[in-house]
């Protein structure tokens, strides 16, 4: 069936969810910025600190952890789906990884999609290091070795490459907008799937991989989720020039404590109700949302993964076509009123 949070039929069940999460690497990686002469260069910024003075450091750019969760998302989502083929860059947009990290129609060959552009309903921003680039980044040099001969191939083989080096943290922020559980779940599986699996690099010889930093000896993970999409408690975030991880922590520590969110929440009229897994605030009793923290919030992100995989199990046996089937209704009715506005 045909099941999305982009469709206004799924309105009461859809909520928006913001993920919070340090990724700490754990060794060598590489998030790729392209060739300067003979170096591959990382990504670099310079911010401003509040003395005007700049602050260089290291980038994870939104769009490359978009790429990497897309791919990962995809390779599941291809074990169940039976409609036809779907990749970067040919994306097929109309199925439920199309309908949720969006497409360009303009590139489509099919009429239907042509005109029409998706929007991503996950927002990725980009992260900058905690530490400064001079102590994040370091440069490598590698030498192409001939197999056969047992020799190496002198200068000509000779190339280096800028890498982030174990110890560094990125702080992460990702805004899901409009989702179902099984969306959730969708970047849940591939958040967690690609730092278990040391995926978020674009250097296959530069795969140290990430963790989870602690603080206050829980993973530095919180999860925010509103149905109306109402957040009256700030999420653990520091200034892009902060460069003392202890800063980071202690918004992390901040933001998983219930006392520090009930006198914040009662400032705007919301009261407090406390869970073994989370606390929710309400307003005139109704819960408006929820914060999962550290261990609790790997528990939420998990058990949404769980629902992606229910999910997909249903694109079985005739599920894929009856969900594309959906698909082309939908884009349908937006051509349709996009006609009558003309």
């Amino acid at each position: 069936m045909f099941k999305s949070g982009i469709g206004r039929e799924f309105e009461q069940e859809a909520k928006t969810v913001i993920v919070s999460a340090v990724l700490e690497t754990t060794g060598q990686l590489r998030f790729g910025d392209g060739t300067d002469i003979n170096i591959t260069v990382t990504e670099k910024d310079v911010v401003a600190d509040p003395e005007g003075k700049g602050v260089e450091k290291a980038v994870f750019a939104g769009t490359k952890r978009r790429g990497v969760d897309r791919r990962t998302m995809h390779e599941l989502r291809n074990k169940y789906w039976e409609a036809g083929e779907c990749f970067i860059p040919t994306l097929c947009g109309r199925c439920p990884t199309c309908m949720l990290l969006g497409f360009t129609g303009t590139t489509q060959k099919n009429p239907l999609i042509r005109d029409i552009n998706c929007k991503s309903r996950i927002l990725y921003a980009t992260s900058y290091s905690v530490q400064r680039a001079g102590d994040a980044v370091t440069t490598h040099s590698r030498n192409q070795v001939n197999e056969l001969t047992q020799t190496t191939a002198g200068s000509a083989g000779i190339h280096t490459e800028e890498v982030i080096v174990a110890g560094t943290d990125f702080p992460t922020y990702t805004t899901l907008h409009h989702v179902l559980d099984w969306e959730v779940g969708a970047f849940a599986h591939a958040l967690l799937e690609n730092v278990n699996q040391g995926r978020y690099t674009a250097a296959s010889r530069a795969q140290g991989g990430m963790k989870f930093p602690e603080a206050g000896g829980k993973p530095m993970l919180v999860v925010d989720v509103s149905g109306p999409g109402i957040f009256p408690l700030p999420i653990p975030k520091t200034s892009a020039h902060e460069h003392r991880f202890k800063e980071v922590q202690s918004k992390f520590e901040e933001g998983g404590n219930v006392e520090e969110s009930r006198a914040r929440l009662e400032q705007f009229g919301f009261s407090v109700e406390e869970t073994d897994e989370a606390h929710a605030w309400k307003r005139n009793g109704d819960e408006v949302g929820r914060r999962y923290s550290g261990e609790a919030a790997l528990s939420y992100l998990r058990d949404r993964q769980g629902d992606f995989v229910d999910f997909l199990s249903t694109l079985k046996d005739g599920g894929s076509k009856e969900f594309q089937a959906g698909a082309d209704e939908y884009y349908k009715k937006i051509k349709d009123k996009k006609g009558s506005e003309e």
